[in-house]
């Protein structure tokens, strides 16, 4: 797979058995409410409670084929002829479709949801030459506001790759990480600029351009930029793993196939055209669970 693609990294996969599950929510008021208190002898304990809310799963299945055709298998195998491997390279190209896919989908929620009450308008403030860069005080700002409302301290975030480029340059950063053991600002040094567990470079691509019959026109736009050429970043809590009663920003659901697969890859004959088919599919949901427990911030490089 293509290691450009961060989806995964964003929101974790949990397999579902069935896709009549739901997903359990437990709104926070409860669970912060200072409720406890003595208990006299002969006599009962304070009772409280909570709500439970839940959503549904709506899986949807995409797929995606390619064809291989006898002659191609067959002059694959010849003495000679380029190192080629004509149905590896069908499934691979399949598999690069769906995780394109996921990766447009993902995107499309962390850019579509209202996190922590707002999406801000970075108005190209971290660009590294900005007049006023504001990078470091938007990033300790959103992180207190999440930690305010939630008890969580963010501890993950993913930065477009442009956005990343002038980052490395804000001389606000450099200073703060020059008399570190590296002294140079990279993905990790920023992760410990603010004390968080890991950040994301995300620069996934997609091709616009229509297909022609030549086949060479490539128009690439980055996935993960609400306004193209503007950059954005995407604040969040990610648990350590996955379980119940575990707060997230968002994730993803697998619902499983009659064989048990969560992706599958099937190949079938069309004898006609002297070809065989194989495609690629998962059958996946992906929501924003806790908007709290995130923070977007976009056009962070350009107005």
């Amino acid at each position: 797979r293509n290691a450009i693609f961060v989806a995964d990294q964003i929101f974790p996969i949990i397999d579902s058995p069935s896709p009549e599950a739901k997903i359990g929510k437990y709104p926070k008021g409860a669970w912060f409410r200072d409720e406890a208190g003595i208990r006299a002898p002969g006599t009962r304990a304070k009772r409280g409670g909570y709500i439970i809310t839940t959503s549904d799963i709506v899986a949807v299945e995409y797929a995606f084929a390619k064809e291989v055709t006898d002659e191609d298998r067959k002059y694959a195998g010849l003495a000679n002829t380029p190192p080629m491997q004509p149905i590896q390279d069908a499934i691979e190209f399949c598999t690069m479709k769906i995780d394109l896919k996921k990766e447009k989908r993902v995107a499309a929620v962390v850019q579509g949801t209202t996190w922590d009450g707002l999406n801000e308008d970075c108005n190209g403030n971290w660009l590294a030459t900005a007049t006023t860069n504001t990078f470091i005080v938007d990033v300790e700002t959103a992180i207190e506001s999440i930690e305010g409302k939630t008890g969580f301290r963010p501890n993950c975030m993913m930065i477009t790759s442009n956005t990343y480029k002038e980052i490395k340059q804000i001389s606000g950063v450099i200073d703060r990480i020059k008399y570190t053991q590296r002294g140079i600002v990279a993905a990790d040094t920023i992760a410990a600029l603010f004390d968080l567990k890991e950040v994301i470079i995300a620069g996934a691509i997609e091709n616009t351009a229509k297909e022609t019959k030549a086949a060479t026109e490539f128009t690439a736009s980055r996935i993960w930029e609400t306004n193209a050429a503007k950059g954005s970043a995407f604040l969040f809590y990610k648990p350590p793993s996955l379980g119940l009663r575990t707060p997230i920003s968002g994730l993803q659901v697998r619902v499983p196939y009659e064989n048990g697969q969560y992706r599958q890859t099937k190949t079938w004959r069309e004898e006609a055209e002297g070809q065989d088919v194989y495609q690629v599919a998962e059958n996946t949901d992906i929501e924003a669970i806790g908007a709290d427990l995130g923070h977007y911030f976009y056009d962070t490089i350009a107005d």
